[in-house]
């Protein structure tokens, strides 16, 4: 099996041991970084997940929000396990309705001094014209808060004070990987993990069972393309990010 250092292709210093994965919404990371995220677990990364919302406002449109956060939770996990993640928090906020506040940034300031992760991989604060769907106002305004709560906030110990009553001492981070932005410098080999991403999208069965039957071939091309663009010889899927160095 090829080595970690193999498969990440760009920022070539840095290898992981503790990944927190920071996202909106329930199946925001199995489009996003599934696959990426079963490279890092194959290679002995420890990866946790945050969710800032439940996915409370989306469909079905008959379900209470209620009814319909239980249901994404649930699938959330399951598709956790299919990529090797079995520790999940939820931030609890309002689907929707999400802006990058220091209420916020202190829930994630919490969870990243809670998991102490070197890595944290995040949605990208820049609306990409290219991906409109990718841009969701819930998106941007949950890597505005990632972004703010990795630097400065979770390593300043002035930050929050609370937190440290809490018991919640400053932590580092030291790389944030973005994605779905346009400036990539960091590219993924997720050829032996493309299955599995297309298996952890198809647990969010309340969102993804309409179109069970075209998605497969969607994430397929989509990974395909990126591979091309790559450039990496023998490479047929690729995630890409941009990394930012916060040390």
């Amino acid at each position: 099996m090829p080595t970690l250092p193999d498969l990440l292709h760009g920022d070539d210093d840095f290898l992981p041991e503790r990944a927190l994965v920071i996202v909106a919404h329930p199946d925001d990371i199995d489009f996003g970084t599934a696959g990426t995220v079963a490279t890092l677990t194959d290679h002995g990364v420890e990866v946790v997940y945050g969710l800032v919302t439940s996915g409370q406002a989306g469909e079905p449109a008959e379900l209470s929000a209620e009814d319909l956060a239980d249901i994404r939770q649930a699938e959330q996990a399951a598709a956790g396990k299919v990529v090797g993640v079995t520790e999940l928090h939820w931030l609890g906020f309002p689907d929707g309705a999400v802006e990058s506040t220091l209420e916020l940034r202190k829930a994630i300031s919490r969870l990243i001094r809670m998991v102490k992760p070197d890595l944290v991989i995040t949605q990208t604060p820049e609306r990409n014209w290219d991906r409109i769907y990718a841009a969701h106002p819930d998106h941007l305004a949950t890597g505005e808060a990632v972004v703010s709560a990795v630097y400065p906030d979770a390593r300043n110990a002035k930050s929050y004070p609370e937190l440290l009553d809490e018991g919640y001492e400053p932590h580092a981070v030291s790389r944030i990987w973005l994605m779905a932005g346009t400036d990539h410098n960091l590219r993924v080999d997720i050829s032996a993990a493309l299955d599995r991403k297309i298996d952890a999208l198809l647990e969010h069965h309340s969102q993804n069972d309409a179109r069970a039957d075209v998605l497969p071939g969607m994430i397929r091309e989509w990974a395909g393309d990126n591979a091309k663009a790559s450039g990496i010889a023998g490479a047929t899927a690729v995630e890409s990010f941009r990394a930012v160095n916060t040390e």
